[in-house]
């Protein structure tokens, strides 16, 4: 209610009130807070606050505060006319396979979203085209981040980790070798209450399950050479499988010689593969040595937080389907891992 509402009648009951249109008509009623002001055959109704667009209310009337309340007429209040500009900027993994025992998609909207769409508006479907019952759980409240911006998508748990009942009675939701879609529908509705501007879909092919731990042994990490103060220092880290992008964001630091994170920016490549940081300017790390004739090596170590996930789940602490009985699925109790220019991977508790 951005305005007054007008009712017009010749036997206007004496008493009127607007309430939600779901509201149930008894004794304790709480009316809409707002001023009535009556006009021979009119009535208006002023509200106090401004009312979302699009909700709904009921107007009632009543003779005497004896007497029910009764349905005199109904009211809407009008969309806003904006042009719909939301759109999905991005739908992550951002790989053309994914494992079997993937655990979350993620999806980035270009504006605030409202909550509450997303299980009868987003889709994981299969090769036909049809929904695969259960592969999405729907956990309300919805994943959104602090921007309402990013929505993370879960996949059953239950059904991905072997021996469960879930997985048991309705098998795994991906199947090796299958092509699935996530689909978003045009209908969600930003924080405005407007439709995306346009739907939109990505196509995975699904590929064998990853039941191993991050080994950040594994990583290929160049180190740059420390120089002149006004050189670019940038640090380049590529990863043995894709990584989550938004753990990526969180769990990965470069840090100086005291422990204290170095000023910079992170750019993630689109498969999440590869990782790299460029140091602000002016803060390129002092040298450890130099040699004659060679290249001399930064004082920087690369810290990363020991809940740093791949796309299945799988930590640098722990494998996210355990098989209990195999040595290697043990995991680690280290907060974090440090990896120093030829010093190995030191790890932290």
């Amino acid at each position: 209610m951005n305005g007054a509402v007008v009712i017009r009648g010749n036997q206007l009951p004496v008493s009127l009130a607007v309430v939600p249109a779901d509201a149930e008509l008894r004794d304790g009623l709480v009316p809409t807070a707002g001023t009535w002001r009556r006009d021979g055959a009119f009535a208006h109704f002023a509200p106090r606050f401004a009312a979302p667009p699009g909700t709904v209310y009921a107007i009632v009337g009543r003779e005497t505060a004896a007497e029910p309340w009764t349905h005199v007429a109904e009211v809407q209040v009008p969309r806003a006319s904006v042009e719909r500009s939301t759109a999905v900027q991005t739908i992550a993994p951002g790989v053309e396979q994914v494992p079997a025992n993937l655990l979350r998609f993620s999806v980035t909207f270009s504006a605030p979203m409202s909550e509450g769409g997303a299980a009868a508006g987003i889709h994981l479907r299969d090769a036909d085209g049809v929904d695969i019952s259960g592969a999405l759980l729907d956990m309300p409240p919805e994943l959104w981040d602090r921007t309402q911006r990013r929505l993370t998508l879960l996949l059953e748990p239950g059904r991905i980790k072997r021996g469960l009942q879930p997985n048991v009675q309705a098998g795994p939701p991906l199947v090796e070798g299958s092509t699935v879609t996530l689909v978003i529908d045009p209908e969600l509705q930003d924080a405005r209450g407007q439709h995306l501007a346009a739907g939109a879909e990505r196509l995975y092919r699904v590929g064998p399950p990853l039941r191993s731990r991050i080994d950040p042994a594994r990583w290929r990490i160049q180190w740059p050479a420390a120089g002149d103060e006004q050189t670019e220092s940038r640090l380049v880290v590529s990863f043995d499988r894709p990584l989550d992008r938004a753990l990526l964001n969180r769990y990965l630091s470069v840090r100086d010689a005291a422990g204290h994170p170095v000023d910079g920016s992170v750019d993630i490549n689109g498969r999440a593969t590869v990782w790299s940081f460029t140091a602000g300017p002016g803060l390129g790390a002092p040298a450890l040595h130099a040699e004659k004739n060679a290249p001399a090596s930064i004082h920087w170590a690369l810290q990363v937080d020991t809940r740093l996930e791949d796309l299945a789940g799988n930590s640098v602490r722990r494998v996210f389907d355990r098989d209990l009985s195999s040595p290697a699925d043990d995991g680690i109790t280290a907060s974090h891992v440090v990896l120093r220019p030829n010093a190995g991977i030191l790890l932290v508790p």
